[in-house]
């Protein structure tokens, strides 16, 4: 698998797309400091460094930046090795299906790790002097870290089973992008449908005096949909990224084990499949 493992760093080293994500994240990380610094219509002293590192993972809470990249270059990063046949020309020389498929899938990943780095390296660049350093505890901002670390690699080893199965790279592609919006909007609904309070103040009339009531929200979702809903925005990468960029995590400490049993299921799941799957 050595060999392969280098192989594929190797065209993915001098694959141009890849350069051109890493110049999008460098130049986003750039944007979101300088953005905030002169147009965000706040005082710098009110800015905490931390949700400018953290926003690497999504805008607004609403678009997941890291699905939308990876979905794009894992599909077609992977999608060259059918139109080239590249694929078949390995198994030809006597690779295992499963050496292919693992080692595909380590490449995808270590290109979202370093994707992810070129951001939290470029905003503590640019940002870290213009708005000192975090305010979080150091252990709270690895942990979150390494949740969206996590989600970015569980998010290789999905589009990168789509890619492996979907012979057609672009419409991999189209898949795996149009997938993560849809699914993306869907968390963001559900991110703000469980942020919402379990109380809200109103104004009422009584004997013609205006009197603040605080009464029970009526979108407050409660009880075991409550806990539904919130495992499965915790479950799937693009809501952990949604709430890592919002700061609205609440159980950032499962997110890991979730994005490792998506990483191990899919990856397992993912070679059976590519064992079975025609390449002619």
């Amino acid at each position: 698998m050595n060999k392969l493992l280098r192989a594929y760093g190797k065209r993915l080293w001098g694959y141009q797309l890849f350069w051109m994500f890493a110049a999008f994240m460098a130049a986003f990380a750039g944007l979101v400091c300088l953005w905030t610094n002169k147009g965000g219509g706040m005082v710098q002293e009110t800015i905490a460094f931390d949700g400018l590192f953290f926003n690497g993972y999504g805008i607004g809470g609403i678009i997941a930046v890291p699905g939308l990249v990876m979905a794009a270059l894992v599909s077609l990063f992977i999608g060259t090795e059918y139109s080239d046949g590249t694929l078949r020309n390995k198994i030809i020389v006597g690779r295992s299906r499963v050496e292919i498929y693992l080692s595909g899938f380590f490449t995808c990943a270590a290109a979202g790790v370093l994707l992810n780095c070129i951001y939290m390296a470029a905003v503590c660049a640019i940002g870290i002097p213009l708005f000192g350093g975090f305010q979080m505890e150091w252990h709270t901002v690895l942990l979150l870290a390494a949740d969206g670390t996590l989600a970015v690699i569980a998010y290789a080893a999905i589009f990168h089973l789509l890619a492996v199965l979907i012979s057609n790279k672009a419409a991999a592609a189209v898949i795996s992008l149009l997938g993560t919006v849809i699914v993306m909007f869907a968390l963001a609904y559900l991110t703000a449908l469980l942020s919402s309070a379990e109380y809200i103040d109103t104004m009422r009339m009584i004997d013609g005096e205006m009197i603040l009531e605080r009464i029970p929200n009526p979108n407050y979702v409660s009880g075991n949909l409550r806990e539904i809903l919130q495992f499965f925005v915790d479950l799937l990468p693009s809501g952990q990224c949604l709430q890592i960029s919002s700061g609205t995590a609440p159980h950032p400490e499962r997110m890991p084990f979730y994005s490792l049993g998506i990483i191990v299921l899919v990856n397992a799941v993912g070679i059976l499949l590519f064992r079975k799957k025609d390449l002619k």
